[in-house]
């Protein structure tokens, strides 16, 4: 992973944009969809991306910027360049989706074969985390923010997998999953708590430290997460770890944009949910029960029935974002960043990309037909993305 920067002070806060960030990791390999281990080559030739444990993991950093058009630029540009020495090698290409759709080769493809990490990580969960996503940071320096905003938006992370969720194929076989990425996805340790502020995040880090529960600091694997250039001791970051990965840039933006809203909605209130007010016992129930709520999203996606705790009852996860985005559109506007969000209504309209997967397998009975047009369509949206940076076609 390379340092990422973040300063931030919300001492003077009044929707001041936050700074954030994007963790990109994807796959590449043959028009048909098959994913080939291509880090190696990728980084020998481009700096700016690094290597995950299996060399069929690609993946690139954005820089921290405020700037929605800055962050459209830094997730498009590197994947344009990727895509010119792909194609030039072997005609190869990128693929869409967060886990391997085609049947593949078992066999690892060790990046770094003397990382002792790397090693354990896939001698332990084996082709379970062979995935890709979107990691999305937004830079908080203010550690009881920091804490307070982790624990609220822990509540939200069935919407944002639902929004997200692209793996509803595995290994040449329909799964039944929106996000087969999320399900099968070793959440380590098997219980994170909600954590009252930094201490006691040290505290327990260095516990699962001691008793190997986790191999390094790196080895928590859940779907949010403090995060810094020095863990535990020094945060400067929350990352959100359970999106899915994303092809439509100006799709995962609105994904960025929706989580920065309820962030700054979450801090103007300066109100922790009652639900949170709770003791240890009750607290340890509710991080069961957001895992349990996680799966049906997994599952079912927007379709998915779980607990709204803003009103404490059942509801379709779909409707349940459409709610969400009509409170915060007004801080869409304030932050001039509503062109950005408004991706979320396309989404809750057409389905996520695993929605669109199986609309037309659906038609065609085939994971390898369907798979090669939404290759091509990635490759159209990418291109269309860049001619909108160039200037000439305007951003809609």
């Amino acid at each position: 992973m390379y340092a990422i920067n973040y300063n931030l002070d919300f001492r003077l806060m009044s929707y001041k944009p936050l700074k954030k960030g994007l963790e990109v990791e994807l796959y590449a390999g043959t028009e048909n969809g098959q994913v080939l281990p291509l880090s190696g080559k990728v980084k020998d030739h481009f700096s700016e991306f690094s290597q995950e444990p299996d060399e069929r993991n690609l993946e690139y950093i954005t820089k921290p910027t405020t700037s929605y058009s800055e962050l459209f630029k830094e997730i498009v540009q590197p994947r344009i360049k990727l895509r010119q020495f792909l194609k030039e090698k072997d005609n190869l290409t990128l693929i869409p989706g967060s886990t391997m759709p085609l049947s593949f080769d078992k066999k690892f493809y060790y990046s770094k074969p003397d990382d002792e990490y790397h090693n354990f990580i896939l001698q332990t969960y084996k082709t379970n985390v062979i995935t890709t996503s979107l990691h999305i940071n937004f830079g908080v320096e203010d550690y009881g923010k920091l804490f307070k905003l982790l624990n609220v938006l822990r509540l939200d992370m069935p919407l944002l997998l639902a929004l997200s969720a692209s793996s509803c194929f595995f290994d040449g076989k329909v799964t039944g999953y929106n996000s087969y990425r999320w399900h099968a996805f070793p959440k380590t340790p098997s219980h994170v708590p909600f954590f009252s502020n930094h201490d006691e995040y040290i505290s327990w880090t260095n516990e699962q430290l001691l008793n190997k529960t986790m191999f390094n600091v790196r080895h928590l694997w859940t779907s949010i997460r403090p995060n810094g250039d020095n863990r535990p001791t020094d945060l400067n970051r929350i990352e959100i770890r359970i999106c899915d990965f994303v092809s439509d840039t100006r799709k995962a933006l609105a994904i960025v944009a929706f989580i920065e809203c309820l962030i700054q909605k979450h801090l103007i209130d300066d109100k922790i949910s009652t639900v949170l007010n709770a003791n240890q016992n009750e607290l340890a129930k509710l991080v069961t029960i957001m895992m349990g709520q996680e799966e049906l999203v997994a599952k079912d996606g927007l379709n998915a029935s779980i607990w709204d705790w803003r009103r404490d009852t059942t509801n379709k996860t779909s409707s349940i974002i459409e709610s969400l985005y009509k409170d915060i559109e007004p801080i869409a506007k304030e932050l001039n960043i509503l062109t950005y969000l408004n991706p979320i209504l396309d989404i809750l309209t057409n389905g996520n990309e695993s929605t669109n997967f199986m609309s037309l397998y659906k038609k065609n009975n085939s994971i390898p037909q369907t798979i090669k047009y939404f290759i091509e369509q990635f490759a159209l949206l990418d291109f269309k993305s860049q001619d909108m940076i160039e200037g000439t076609i305007a951003v809609k």
